[in-house]
């Protein structure tokens, strides 16, 4: 990646940083005012917790697997090529071509929560009576995969390196406030309203910083 582009990327990628953590300082003084409402998500990190205790012995096999598919599903969501993938336990790879979307395919297993987001879509479909089992999967599947982002985000990974480590890492912290943003107001409304919500924070956001230095 050149010089001119990585500077052009970090910008709008400190910009999208600001604004999510912005969004986030409210969403969760709204959750810290609701805990009603998070109630299951919590049954779900708890679970998370326990069950690990059980089946640890396979965790970084899963973990590893979940990486490798993450980098799969963002390929396959930017139109490239899957050549092969392979993944066995503390290692994996995944050969692809295309023309875009490289950043995105190599460092969405360091924040894209894709099992969360599984059910995050499900839920829309769910009954009122059964959202708190989705939250409670929610809650689950969320702790795991903050803990595999702990686990598996170094500077040893050739994923990360592949960018350089500034670039990487701002790109992971923007994306992981952005996912976390979204997680807590879908539990309050909905991965629709969510969205919505977001887009239209974020350029109220831009509006504001824009008039206030015109």
């Amino acid at each position: 990646m050149r010089t001119l582009s990585k500077i052009l990327i970090s910008l709008l990628l400190i910009t999208f940083l600001l604004l999510n953590l912005h969004q986030l300082w409210f969403a969760i003084l709204w959750l810290v005012k609701h805990l009603s409402f998070y109630k299951w998500l919590g049954v779900g990190i708890a679970a998370y917790f326990v069950l690990r205790l059980l089946f640890r012995k396979n965790e970084e096999w899963l973990q590893t697997q979940t990486h490798e598919w993450t980098h799969v599903f963002v390929a396959l969501l930017f139109g490239h090529k899957i050549h092969y993938s392979y993944a066995q336990e503390g290692s994996g790879e995944m050969s692809h071509s295309g023309r875009f979307g490289g950043l995105f395919i190599s460092l969405a297993p360091y924040c894209f929560p894709i099992f969360t987001y599984l059910f995050l879509l499900m839920r829309i479909i769910g009954s009122w009576q059964s959202l708190y089992i989705f939250d409670i999967l929610i809650g689950f599947t969320a702790a795991f995969h903050a803990h595999c982002f702990r686990k598996q985000t170094g500077p040893y990974q050739p994923d990360i390196q592949a960018y350089g480590l500034p670039l990487s890492y701002l790109f992971i912290t923007a994306f992981l406030l952005f996912n976390a943003c979204v997680i807590v107001l879908s539990v309050k409304m909905g991965i629709v309203n969510a969205y919505e919500r977001l887009i239209s924070q974020y350029w109220k956001d831009i509006i504001m910083v824009w008039k206030s230095f015109s």
